[in-house]
């Protein structure tokens, strides 16, 4: 095994999962589905009990359910692996929603070349990010504008001062008489 490696990085919006394998070592299995640009695909995942924390801190909602299932299994965890069967114990798999998942394929080193032997069918999954809340983009869009406003009245200023205009006049008719304005346009045209 110290020959597997990844081989393809991918990312997608959500995963689904039905269930988790826990055994003595530091990584979980989930058995589940990614979503791809056309529909679900079964699909299991390897990961960390790190990122299946930081994943359950980004669905708050269905967070603490997951935790307390997983919490009752390894209290009473009997054998090696052992099965946590969420869709039976919730009534249905648990939707990882609104993150950017950084997955990996494995794959071996043979020959000099990686193969990778899944055919999309399991993934490494590295990082887990939120996705920016919609509310945030439109502020996010909103400060693009006004950069982009500034910018266009700093290019304005320069265009009067080419025609000979004074400063004071250039500022004033570009509307940058103020001192705090003229200079965020001079760093938004900089930018």
């Amino acid at each position: 095994m110290n020959k597997t490696n990844t081989a393809t990085v991918t990312s997608t919006q959500a995963i689904s999962v039905s269930q988790i394998i826990l055994d003595e070592s530091n990584f979980l299995t989930l058995w589940g589905q990614v979503k791809k640009d056309d529909g679900w695909h079964r699909c299991d995942f390897v990961t960390t009990y790190e990122t299946l924390n930081t994943m359950l801190r980004y669905v708050q909602d269905r967070s603490d359910a997951v935790q307390m299932t997983i919490v009752q299994k390894l209290e009473h965890m009997g054998q090696n692996p052992d099965l946590i069967d969420l869709e039976a114990e919730l009534g249905s798999p648990v939707l990882f929603d609104n993150m950017y998942f950084r997955l990996t394929r494995p794959g071996y080193r043979e020959e000099g070349a990686w193969i990778e032997y899944t055919d999309g069918e399991c993934y490494y999954i590295d990082d887990v990010l939120p996705m920016p809340a919609a509310r945030e983009q439109q502020y996010v869009k909103k400060i693009d504008h006004c950069m982009d406003m500034l910018r266009k009245s700093y290019e304005l200023y320069l265009g009067y001062l080419e025609l000979d205009f004074e400063e004071d006049t250039a500022r004033q008719k570009a509307d940058l008489a103020d001192d705090l304005k003229y200079t965020l346009a001079y760093y938004a045209w900089k930018m």
